[in-house]
């Protein structure tokens, strides 16, 4: 993989974590003066074909915050009591048959 196709797929993978349609304007701007118009351009080009995003985990993405963690948690905590009330209601069911 050539360097302008890195940059502009790091520049794909930020967009869209940052809930923005990737497009050429945006690319422009968010590589500015990294790339020359020419090299930009032929890679948005080969880009667009087919698209491929800067993968999450190469460190770019920002940790969750705590408390977003600790909600999902609950969340998760509060579902498994719900399918285990479930549960329990049912293998009674089953012993009184």
């Amino acid at each position: 993989m050539t360097d302008p196709m890195q940059l502009l797929q790091q520049a794909a993978g930020q967009l869209k974590r940052e809930g923005k349609n990737p497009s050429l304007a945006l690319f422009r701007a968010r590589l500015a003066g990294q790339l020359t118009p020419q090299q930009l351009f032929a890679a948005y080009q080969h880009w667009r074909s087919n698209p491929i995003y800067a993968d999450a985990s190469a460190g770019e993405s920002a940790p969750q915050p705590a408390e977003q963690n600790a909600d999902q948690v609950d969340d998760l905590h509060q579902q498994l009591n719900r399918i285990e009330a479930k549960l329990d209601l049912l293998l009674s069911k089953l012993g009184n048959s």
